[in-house]
């Protein structure tokens, strides 16, 4: 004698859901294979004979994580509500925050990278103090100029030094100099070449991402204008790290500012294990992007609005090149045809 194939998926449902029963117990009880209890139950899914609501807000945000991290090639995605009715400088905040969340369980031994910025401010602002750890703190950069009109971009550092306990290593130099001889002479120098060989031993790099206008803190702070800004986008900068201006591929741009940045190269920061970019806005899509498809991160923290944008304009960037199917590879083909994305139905 056997029940009819619905009684066992509804007493499977029943038993899984109800009295948290595995799936191997299930099916001693009902005396039926393993197999047969997971097919039933996630058939009874597919059909919506069972329906799974979550009664947390924040699911939303999670969904919208796992998509980010299935979707790209990075290891976690941190996504936060985007504050309703908010500015800005809220968003800059919520994911200052989570930021600093991802370092409540650093370890004593760590040796942490960091570059300058608002975000990265509000980072350091809610880190707790001393009550964490860590080996030592090094600039990704040269680090002068102004974050906020309270803030040196010099403050940022020596601020989560002292919250870490961690030793300090600052780079003596502004983010990008005058000319390609200042570069070099300076790159030269014993004390900026040792923080810069600290900083690509990092176990963790942490970084803000610039536009290409006049929102960036380079801009601000006076390292580049807005003509430098149109001749970046003629050479297809579409965002910037710690003084370096990359392309959709995530390629550095072979401009005279690849010269003049007293900075970590893209191929030492690829070096450093975990990588982690704290950014937000509707006008850094696709320096996102950049960073993604270059896999210049690891970790990407931003707010929902911008991940939601994020993953719409890399469905866009594929079907244009679905539609295009000749031609150079875009930032996408490559991607796909190095395995680091999945190719996915737009």
């Amino acid at each position: 004698m056997s029940l009819p194939k619905h009684s066992h998926l509804l007493r499977s449902c029943y038993l899984f859901y109800h009295e948290n029963m595995t799936m191997q117990e299930i099916a001693k009880q009902l005396h039926i294979s393993r197999f047969k209890v997971s097919r039933y139950i996630k058939e009874a899914v597919e059909k919506g004979i069972v329906q799974v609501h979550f009664h947390d807000s924040n699911i939303e945000h999670e969904k919208l994580a796992l998509q980010l991290e299935r979707t790209f090639p990075i290891k976690l995605a941190v996504v936060v509500p985007t504050p309703y009715r908010s500015d800005i400088s809220a968003v800059r905040l919520a994911v200052g925050q989570a930021g600093a969340s991802l370092l409540a369980d650093i370890k004593p031994e760590t040796s942490l990278s960091i570059t300058w910025g608002r975000t990265i401010a509000h980072l350091v602002d809610n880190l707790p103090s001393d009550q964490l750890k860590a080996q030592r703190v090094v600039d990704l950069a040269g680090g002068f100029g102004q974050v906020t009109d309270e803030i040196s971009a010099r403050a940022v550092t020596l601020q989560i030094a002292r919250k870490l306990n961690a030793e300090c290593f600052q780079m003596p130099a502004p983010t990008i100099v005058e000319n390609i001889e200042t570069a070099r002479a300076l790159s030269n120098e014993p004390i900026i070449r040792n923080t810069l060989a600290i900083a690509s031993a990092s176990d963790i790099a942490i970084m803000g991402v610039g536009p290409t206008d006049v929102d960036s803190l380079l801009y601000r702070s006076g390292y580049v204008s807005e003509r430098d800004f149109a001749r970046l986008k003629e050479s297809h900068a579409v965002g910037s790290i710690f003084g370096r201006f990359y392309d959709l591929k995530g390629r550095e741009c072979d401009t005279e500012f690849r010269e003049r940045a007293i900075a970590l190269t893209f191929d030492n920061l690829r070096k450093i294990p975990e990588r982690i970019a704290l950014t937000m806005g509707a006008h850094r899509i696709e320096a996102i992007l950049g960073l993604i498809y270059g896999e210049l991160i690891t970790t990407l923290v931003t707010d929902s609005d911008t991940a939601t944008a994020v993953l719409d304009e890399h469905h866009a960037l594929q079907g244009r090149q679905s539609e295009k199917g000749t031609g150079a590879p875009s930032a996408i083909e490559e991607a796909c045809q190095a395995g680091l994305l999945r190719r996915e139905k737009v």
